[in-house]
């Protein structure tokens, strides 16, 4: 009974099972989501296939010479992500594209993860941090490229598309599991 009781409260506390902390959920709607670019329209929904919670929906415009252009960026509700080995969500894009993926860690170095997606369909992504690298294109003035990954501190997510074109994408809530 105990058990239960401690299962319950944790559920209650995290808004997930004891294998997965929370990163960013859409409960609060739109707050601590924000995009690079005026362009892109942003909004929170629920959908039937996504049994955990609203679902943010992203309008992206097409790319531009700035390669941020089309960044979403989700603070993280919880910053602490060393109980974990990976980040998991799932995404159902409107056609097959490449999805970057993005953190700075305690370091302020920034690690991208790049995943291709099938076109109309929910999958799940799995980002292992033993297999996450920095990026090779972007590092943000004072990161500590030499160090070591740290995941003890880590205030936002983010994603964007990696198409030249035009889309939609869903995705539901970020999360760390082991």
């Amino acid at each position: 009974m105990v058990k239960v009781v401690v299962l319950a409260l944790v559920v209650a506390l995290t808004g997930c099972a004891s294998s997965s902390l929370v990163i960013r959920s859409y409960a609060e709607g739109l707050a601590g989501v924000r995009g690079t670019s005026t362009e892109m329209k942003l909004s929170v929904a629920r959908d039937p296939a996504v049994s955990d919670g609203a679902v943010l929906l992203v309008e992206y415009p097409a790319a531009t010479a700035n390669r941020a252009a089309r960044d979403v960026w989700c603070e993280a509700e919880h910053s602490d992500w060393t109980a974990r080995r990976a980040i998991s969500f799932q995404a159902k894009p409107d056609h097959a594209m490449r999805l970057s993926v993005s953190f700075m860690d305690r370091n302020r170095v920034a690690y991208t993860s790049w995943s291709d997606l099938r076109a109309g369909e929910w999958q799940t992504v799995r980002i292992a941090f033993e297999q996450i690298r920095p990026n090779p294109y972007f590092q943000p003035p004072g990161a500590q490229t030499g160090a070591p990954l740290d995941v003890s501190e880590v205030k936002a997510i983010g994603f964007a598309p990696q198409d030249p074109g035009p889309g939609r994408i869903a995705l539901s809530r970020f999360v760390i599991v082991d």
